[in-house]
């Protein structure tokens, strides 16, 4: 199976900006265990002003936050995941955007091919196929970047409805299934 990183399109310009996440949430926050902690937390944040704000249906930093349409096709293959509603104040145009953090879980699945800079950050990430193949959005244990993986089927199923702001980058991966194609050619 192919497994592909949820990035944010870098050739939008302008894109929202939400202001003062890191200090409002902590990271530790954002497990499943600990996701009911937001609960507590007033989740709306403002939007860095700028001349002009495009909105997209995935926002990669600080937090990850997904779009009200995006989310509701990712609960489609993965209806069990913590969500949490989040407000985007633009008091510019005096609108208010909803979106959701989501916590995917976090799967042990990193393989001894990975490579890592000396300060720890990924050189080359690698993943085990066999230990994600049950999960259609995931992050991935063992590194310290917040990365999203998402797999084939909710790659295409993305692409299939156009979702503005949204890049996908394929993964190396190793396992059974890429021994079994490199044996069939």
């Amino acid at each position: 199976m192919n497994y592909f990183i949820l990035t944010q399109d870098e050739r939008i310009p302008h894109t929202i900006e939400p202001i003062g996440m890191l200090q409002a949430i902590k990271r530790e926050w954002l497990t499943k265990e600990r996701v009911d902690e937001l609960d507590k937390l007033d989740l709306q944040f403002k939007i860095r002003e700028q001349a002009r704000c495009e909105p997209t249906d995935f926002i990669e930093k600080p937090i990850p936050l997904f779009s009200d349409r995006f989310k509701k096709l990712i609960e489609k293959y993965a209806p069990n995941i913590p969500m949490k509603a989040v407000v985007l104040l633009d008091e510019t145009e005096g609108k208010q955007m909803l979106y959701w953090l989501m916590i995917p879980p976090t799967v042990a699945c990193l393989s001894t091919q990975s490579e890592f800079h000396l300060d720890g950050a990924i050189k080359k990430l690698v993943i085990e196929e066999d230990l994600a193949a049950s999960y259609p959005i995931f992050t991935i244990e063992g590194v310290r970047e917040r990365i999203i993986i998402v797999n084939i089927a909710l790659a295409e199923s993305m692409l299939r409805r156009h979702f503005y702001g949204i890049g996908l980058q394929k993964m190396e991966t190793n396992g059974r299934w890429n021994e079994l194609q490199i044996k069939e050619y």
